[in-house]
């Protein structure tokens, strides 16, 4: 039998589990994310948000374009209309909240405020969904907030405004994942991604005239690897929850922290504080006893959404 090390790479990439495949997806949709935090400080003097928001939504619609093409008869008849409009309204609060944090507070604090969305999202799926909720995971709920607060400190000198705008974005992105909840028996995934994408764009839209800067060839140049980051990122991580059970994929948001946090200390010179770190591992560690608590229990799982990147 020949090696595995010496087969073809296509065979070799075939005799994977589909979790190893998915966790080598989600890995890449980290890094992907990484890079998008780097471009968004690269462009941030110059470019308001909200205009980043509609060109880089914009760009992700028309490179999605032969993929509604062909879905258009599904997606032009949409069951759940109301809740794609309201899940899209909520991702522009979060893609606002999300990207405005990563400017001006350290990316390591940045990252882990916003996995807190995971936390939110069980708290929202008891009280709107009704949905069972026990003392184990609304005790890893719990812990993760105290996570968010130790990192937050809204009492010390330390405390910045702009961690609970990540805070905001993260009770945006756990509203939108509920909205999804809710739609989810209605519509594909193809037409969830474009009425979403329809709205962000429109939304943003008159936002962004009113701060538009005509962007340089260095500024556009950056946009548009954004916009590639930005669909690229989604489509990873989408793939990779389709592929791989949330049990083996949600521990991996620990390499997520640490990528932003190097990418921090190695761009910006930022050492992340024993406030981040513990706060940090609270907050991953709840997370992800979460996920794989729903996971074991075969309820549904809740997953930071990339969108709010």
């Amino acid at each position: 039998m020949t090696p595995l090390a010496e087969r073809p790479v296509t065979h070799r990439i075939g005799a994977m589990t589909p979790d190893l495949k998915a966790s080598i997806l989600m890995i890449l949709a980290f890094i992907v994310f990484s890079a998008m935090a780097v471009f968004m400080r690269m462009i941030a003097g110059q470019i308001a948000v909200p205009q980043v928001i509609f060109l880089r939504q914009v760009m992700a619609l028309l490179l999605m374009a032969p993929l509604f093409w062909t879905s258009r008869h599904v997606i032009l008849h949409p069951t759940g209309l109301v809740l794609h409009l309201t899940r899209g309204l909520l991702a522009v609060g979060a893609m606002f909240c999300g990207l405005t944090s990563i400017i001006f507070i350290p990316l390591a604090d940045a990252t882990a405020i916003g996995m807190a969305e995971v936390l939110v999202a069980t708290a929202f799926a008891a009280i709107v969904l009704r949905e069972p909720v026990g003392w184990r995971r609304w005790t890893a709920t719990a812990v993760g907030f105290l996570g968010v607060v130790i990192m937050i400190r809204p009492f010390g000198e330390g405390f910045d405004v702009f961690a609970l705008v990540a805070l905001a974005g993260s009770v945006c992105g756990a509203a939108s994942m509920i909205a999804l909840r809710l739609g989810s028996g209605h519509d594909t995934t193809v037409t969830v991604l474009f009425w979403q994408g329809l709205v962000v764009a429109l939304v943003s839209a008159p936002v962004a005239a009113l701060q538009w800067v005509t962007p340089t060839l260095n500024e556009t140049l950056i946009l548009l690897v954004m916009g590639l980051i930005f669909t690229a990122g989604i489509w990873l991580f989408t793939a990779a929850i389709r592929l791989g059970r949330a049990s083996a994929v949600a521990p991996l948001g620990y390499l997520r922290l640490v990528l932003m946090a190097a990418t921090g200390w190695l761009f910006y010179g930022e050492i992340p504080t024993w406030a981040t770190v513990i706060g940090g591992v609270l907050v991953i560690a709840s997370a992800t006893y979460t996920i794989t608590r729903n996971a074991a229990r075969a309820l549904p799982i809740p997953s930071v959404n990339p969108s709010t990147q």
